[in-house]
């Protein structure tokens, strides 16, 4: 009986966790073609290197319709943001931007440095901030965010859109930006 009951622990804890790497899985949709379920993804200038074990593989941009990232399971709206806390001045921009290109030997996907017209409509002081175009649960996402938290940098990570605050998914670098207006 002892045997049994260990086998069957043992199964439903492997099954647990080859459920749970299902969904940590990311999937890059084709043009005309079946979708690809991949371990890693990373979008260079001309389309994306993708990783499924230890094959890296290249496709090109005009191949790929969207990447869609894993969703967090429990989650059925979007979650609050990560936050990180820490000093932080849009002088220091270079040490991200220089870390980003060290590991990734690619530029750092900004979509905005300091205020940008979107800011300033939505009321946002955004002065002192700087979103990335990342995804954060993507692996470039992850690396950033652990080295915003290593380097005691502020930032909130947002894994959707939030009305009047994020458009998309991106990580936002600074503090919260206040409101400077009555929205």
């Amino acid at each position: 009986m002892g045997k049994k009951l260990s086998l069957t622990l043992l199964l439903v804890f492997c099954g647990s966790i080859c459920s749970q790497a299902q969904t940590e899985q990311i999937t890059i949709v084709l043009k005309g073609d079946h979708p690809l379920v991949v371990d890693e993804v990373s979008e260079s200038p001309d389309g994306y290197w993708y990783k499924r074990g230890n094959v890296t593989t290249f496709l090109d941009r005009e191949r790929v319709l969207r990447v869609d990232h894993p969703k967090p399971a429990e989650a059925t709206t979007t979650p609050a943001p990560l936050v990180g806390s820490g000093k932080w001045m849009l002088a220091d921009a270079q040490k991200i931007q220089d870390f980003f290109s060290a590991k990734f030997k690619k530029s750092l996907p900004l979509t905005a440095f300091g205020q940008s017209d979107l800011h300033t409509r939505w009321g946002l002081d955004h002065r002192n901030g700087m979103d990335v175009g990342l995804h954060p649960d993507s692996s470039e996402g992850r690396a950033l965010i652990e080295f915003l938290r290593n380097q005691s940098i502020p930032f909130l990570a947002f894994r959707g859109p939030v009305p009047g605050v994020a458009t998309g998914p991106h990580i936002h670098i600074g503090n919260r930006s206040p409101r400077v207006s009555g929205r």
